[in-house]
């Protein structure tokens, strides 16, 4: 006789009819990332990609800055619009068939969001605003799915529901004012504050609903596996992004010694950072101290638009190469921002997560950050013409200031792995028994 456990689990495998959205278990272990989750997430490391890929073009253009802001914009968008599924899908996701539909139509939006990226960073560059109407419907579909998401759980969750109907309030009013961003007629600077105060109001709002109404039924366990992944395809990225850059280059002008180092110090870079990335204990303090989550999954915010940008510091140098007009330091600058501002996140991450301000991490991270500098010093003393490959000199100052941006995240891994995982094993075992002692105490004040 067919154990009926398994021919309902079967069923859910096979046939995915709609099913009632009652929360998951907010508590304890996480539920498995869903291959849906992982489709998603790859449509959205896409879309930082292309992100990355303007940010290099417009760099190599001149338009510094401009590109700059609007990156920054255009990986806001994409990764808050990320977040906020990773979010509902923590605490309802039930992968039946309304489900599956409303999360692919928020892949849609992704796609739509990415054809409005050329246009943004061309306006930035022109001097007008990052923001227009192609984007913001690309990201009103990433987000309208997800009002009727939370409109639907609230119909289901009645434990629940004021939480739910104010996420899918909040959302829409937030969807109905970027609408007016882009088609109201405004300056350029008054746009540009506008959507910085919406965006900051975005972030904002989540945290208030949840500690004056309760918070939804999400896992920290699950959102630290969600966040976790994400970050590991992002990197993954950096691979994708060095090896087409470097084929591209090598099928010009064959490999060389600039070549081998670009491709090797991008692997480098990658694996370095995913190492470091998983030293920290996420899942199993979230697990513990669910309420770190908020301060958690901000501090990635930085963190992908890094990495993303570490992909486009690779293609400016593979450009630099071809025979794009950009000087060593200019290069030097592209690769050693972006790594430094992840090897930050990567302390202010570990932080936030513990709560803790250990000041013997400091010397590890001056000691990571040392082949930074001393790649910005290779690249301010190689001169202020631009790369010549004919000229020795101006090669061994390209490929010095490509390995020493690599041995970067290398130092704080083994540095890490040598003395620094003492720091973050007492840093978790104080932070237990502190609590420990709080519920013993509180127990104690019951009885």
């Amino acid at each position: 006789m067919v154990d009926e456990r398994f021919r309902s689990r079967l069923e859910d495998e096979l046939r995915h009819r709609l099913r009632p959205l009652r929360g998951q278990r907010s508590g304890g272990p996480g539920r498995a990332v869903t291959p849906l989750e992982l489709l998603y997430d790859l449509v959205y490391v896409i879309a930082f990609a292309a992100a990355a890929e303007q940010l290099a073009h417009q760099v190599g253009e001149g338009h510094v800055w401009s590109a700059v802001g609007a990156y920054l914009f255009a990986i806001w968008a994409i990764s808050w619009a990320w977040m906020n599924f990773s979010w509902f899908a923590s605490a309802y996701g039930n992968d039946d068939a309304l489900f599956r539909v409303l999360t692919i139509v928020q892949m849609v939006g992704a796609v739509v969001l990415m054809f409005g990226l050329p246009v943004s960073f061309e306006s930035a560059a022109g001097g007008e605003s990052p923001n227009n109407l192609l984007m913001v419907v690309g990201y009103i579909v990433m987000r309208v799915p997800l009002i009727a998401l939370w409109l639907r759980a609230a119909a289901q969750d009645a434990r629940h529901r004021r939480i739910d109907v104010a996420y899918a309030v909040t959302i829409t009013v937030a969807q109905l004012l970027w609408l007016l961003t882009a088609v109201v007629p405004l300056a350029v600077p008054v746009t540009v504050v506008a959507i910085v105060v919406l965006a900051s109001a975005e972030m904002v709002a989540p945290v208030l609903l949840e500690r004056r109404i309760g918070r939804t039924p999400w896992n920290a366990g699950h959102l630290a596996e969600r966040f976790g992944l994400l970050t590991l395809i992002a990197l993954g990225e950096v691979i994708a992004a060095t090896v087409a850059a470097v084929g591209a280059l090598t099928q010009e002008r064959g490999w060389s010694l600039e070549a081998a180092a670009l491709v090797a110090s991008g692997l480098v870079i990658a694996a370095g950072f995913w190492w470091a990335y998983f030293l920290i204990p996420s899942r199993i303090v979230l697990e513990r101290w669910p309420s770190r989550t908020f301060a958690w999954r901000y501090a990635h915010l930085p963190m992908f638009g890094s990495i993303a940008a570490v992909g486009a510091g690779l293609r400016i140098a593979a450009a630099a190469i071809e025979g794009e007009s950009l000087t060593v330091f200019q290069i030097a600058l592209a690769l050693a921002v972006p790594v430094a501002v992840m090897i930050a996140m990567i302390f202010i991450t570990w932080s936030v997560l513990l709560r803790s301000y250990d000041l013997t991490h400091l010397p590890l991270l001056i000691a990571a950050c040392v082949p930074l500098v001393a790649a910005l010093a290779v690249g301010a003393t190689a001169g202020r013409g631009t790369l010549d490959l004919a000229d020795p000199g101006s090669v061994a100052a390209l490929v010095s200031v490509i390995v020493l941006v690599a041995l970067c995240p290398v130092v704080e891994v083994v540095g890490h792995e040598a003395v620094g995982y003492t720091h973050t094993l007492a840093a978790v075992l104080r932070t237990y028994e502190q609590a420990d002692a709080r519920e013993r105490a509180q127990a104690a004040g019951g009885d």
